[in-house]
């Protein structure tokens, strides 16, 4: 069964899957990382050249090739919500964890670590990048099984969160009454 991690950009999933990983020793599937390896080029390279639609559709590749029945951590894209193929794939081979982390956070945290990985936040600006986060939420709400929301938690926090959740969500679909 997958745990996979959904949210907007700097929410704290690749945070998370690692401490998962650490916790669980299930492999951690990086999107990202797994995108970049198979098309050769960074993701800032991708979007300027090919655009976003080509790398959705780099993104449902990868999550497609990955093995339904392997019991693993998947640290979404924060636009993976944007495929419905690729949420319909997240909800059907496991558990959708949302971590809803506040736009304040967000913003201070890509303020620190805007780098040239994020295309978006240059593309953007910080008020069209708000507004994704706006649009984004509903497709975050209705993708998830569990909306984890941001707050005092630590990452160690929304670790151990995600990791009972999961295993609430495997036992429950295995039928075992909890």
């Amino acid at each position: 069964m997958w745990t996979s991690l959904i949210g907007f950009m700097a929410s704290g999933k690749s945070t998370v899957a690692r401490r998962l990983q650490q916790s669980t020793s299930r492999p951690v599937v990086s999107l990202d990382t797994m995108i970049e390896a198979r098309a050769g080029r960074t993701i800032a390279e991708i979007f300027a050249g090919e655009g976003e639609v080509a790398f959705r559709r780099l993104e449902l590749q990868v999550l497609q090739s990955e093995d339904p029945d392997r019991h693993l951590v998947v640290d979404a894209g924060g636009g993976v919500v944007e495929t419905p193929a690729a949420v319909e794939l997240l909800r059907k081979h496991g558990v959708v964890m949302w971590l809803d982390t506040p736009w304040e956070i967000v913003r201070s945290r890509l303020k620190q670590n805007d780098g040239p990985d994020r295309p978006l936040v240059e593309r953007l600006g910080w008020a069209g990048l708000e507004e994704l986060y706006q649009r984004r939420r509903p497709l975050y709400a209705a993708a998830a099984d569990f909306r984890l929301a941001g707050g005092p938690l630590s990452a160690d926090g929304w670790a151990r969160t995600v990791m009972l959740r999961s295993l609430l969500f495997e036992r429950r679909r295995e039928g075992v009454r909890t």
